[in-house]
């Protein structure tokens, strides 16, 4: 007989908070890549850019100089590139923001690079 790792009680039913955790993962990926943005996640995207983004990137992503890189050309299908580089920033020209979005800030600004002007 095999003997419980919970003492005095029955061994818990992993299989739903399993499959739950399964489907939110897959819910993100989706919404990370397959499904597009919702005009309500573009919009609320475009306040965090305009907050964090703007003065680099320019207004609508179109970019002011020839130093920072044209969002609008940003590969719409690499989400992992995308919250890499805002996370970690790139080089000299572009700081990490890790400690200063939150995970929810950075889809919304994947949802406005993606869905935006």
């Amino acid at each position: 007989m095999r003997r419980s790792a919970w003492p005095g009680r029955s061994r818990p039913c992993l299989r739903p908070a399993l499959a739950l955790s399964v489907w939110a993962g897959l819910a993100v990926s989706a919404g990370a890549q397959g499904t597009a943005p919702t005009p309500e996640q573009i919009d609320d995207g475009r306040k965090v850019y305009d907050e964090f983004c703007l003065t680099c990137h320019g207004r609508d992503m179109v970019s002011p100089g020839l130093v920072t890189f044209d969002l609008r050309r940003f590969p719409k299908d690499d989400a992992e590139r995308f919250r890499n580089a805002v996370l970690n920033g790139k080089g000299p020209a572009m700081p990490p923001w890790r400690d200063k979005l939150s995970n929810e800030e950075v889809e919304l600004l994947w949802a406005y690079v993606r869905g935006g002007p």
